[in-house]
């Protein structure tokens, strides 16, 4: 298949701005502020592709039933996102009055995640995606529940919402802006609920914890859990070790550019859902995938309008069994996969082979296939 996404040296940041922060158009079924907000930036940081608002659905001979506020969908995995909102006129500086106003809002949020979660499991239910593509979700994928709660009134809140009971469920809660703390530190899709899962683990091994102290090579970094997300900078270490503390959030960005454009820049594909299927692969990169992803593809860029014409390097992971390619090209043109498979297969097993294609249409103009 081929995805061509332009891109010009001066005008990405404004177009893609542009593109990643517009408004939903009105008419929307979203009821509130803070869910317009929740799935506006969902979109940025999940991608249009992979997000489910609009949940509602007739079971053969029954009623409208209407799931989680928003679900995350990759597939294999799915986050679910059930999110509570306090009125501006019902809140109060009441520091008691707000705690048991979120412990009982919570508690139903809990009920009405499990049973999103039966009726995903049965099977059976299709919603249309941000983009309008209708997708029946894996009754098999591995759910993940999370709350999410807006109520500027409360600072400090339960990060888990425990199981008391048997057969109960354990959920991790977050405010809507500590929500939008962690997809902007995180970024990957993937990413971004693995650390919700981590974070899960986290709360139930230790409880609530305060202060946070984590000794590296170069001293020690505080973190205060209960206040803002920064326990996404103790995942970060302890996935990534002590690089991950100094951010390349350039790279971070780009990546994050050139998926999010790249459904409205595919000009040609030879399979109906070829570009969901290269932004389901690329959503489950993780953070130093993404980083070597992006490095090559600055430095294939580089290399071309040099008029140098080569395999500029590649990307593997033995576990998943994938190959990304990188070329720089005089016009786009690319190594035959037959070709190209059965060398990248010497070394591992590819189940996947993606090539990026590089090339320049004039000195201010290129293009990523």
């Amino acid at each position: 298949m081929y995805c061509l996404i332009r891109r010009t040296t001066i005008s990405i940041q404004t177009e893609v701005f542009v593109k990643v922060n517009a408004v939903r158009k009105t008419g929307d079924k979203l009821k509130t502020n803070s869910e317009r907000l929740l799935s506006s930036f969902s979109e940025e940081f999940f991608y249009k592709e992979f997000v489910y608002a609009d949940l509602k659905f007739t079971p053969e001979g029954g009623t409208e039933i209407e799931l989680a506020d928003l679900i995350i969908n990759l597939e294999d995995v799915v986050l679910a996102i059930q999110l509570k909102e306090r009125n501006l006129k019902d809140r109060t500086q009441d520091k008691n009055i707000e705690e048991k106003w979120l412990t009982k809002k919570c508690k139903k949020a809990k009920e009405q995640i499990k049973d999103t979660i039966l009726y995903i499991k049965n099977g059976n239910v299709a919603f249309l995606n941000a983009r309008g593509k209708k997708t029946w979700i894996n009754p098999n994928a591995e759910i993940v529940p999370l709350v999410v709660f807006e109520n500027a009134s409360i600072s400090e809140y339960e990060h888990l919402l425990r199981n008391h009971t048997f057969g109960g469920l354990s959920v991790n809660c977050m405010s809507i802006d500590d929500f939008q703390i962690m997809c902007r530190e995180l970024m990957s899709p993937i990413e971004i609920i693995k650390y919700i899962k981590w974070r899960k683990e986290f709360y139930e091994k230790n409880g609530a914890i305060n202060l946070l102290i984590t000794e590296t090579e170069n001293g020690f970094f505080l973190s205060k859990p209960l206040q803002r997300e920064t326990l996404v900078h103790q995942y970060l270490y302890v996935e990534y070790g002590e690089d991950s503390l100094s951010k390349d959030e350039f790279c971070y960005e780009l990546f994050r550019q050139y998926v999010s454009v790249l459904y409205e820049h595919t000009e040609l594909v030879s399979e109906p859902d070829g570009c969901y299927e290269v932004m389901k692969f690329l959503a489950h990169l993780f953070r130093d995938e993404i980083k070597y992803f992006v490095e090559k593809i600055e430095k294939a860029i580089t290399i071309a309008k040099k008029k140098r014409f080569e395999l500029v390097g590649t990307l593997r992971n033995t576990k998943r069994e994938y190959v990304i390619v990188f070329e720089a090209t005089e016009q786009g043109e690319r190594i035959e996969p037959a070709k190209l498979l059965p060398i990248m297969s010497e070394k591992q097993n590819v189940r996947t082979l993606l090539q990026v294609i590089t090339y320049w249409i004039n000195e201010n103009e290129y293009r990523i296939n």
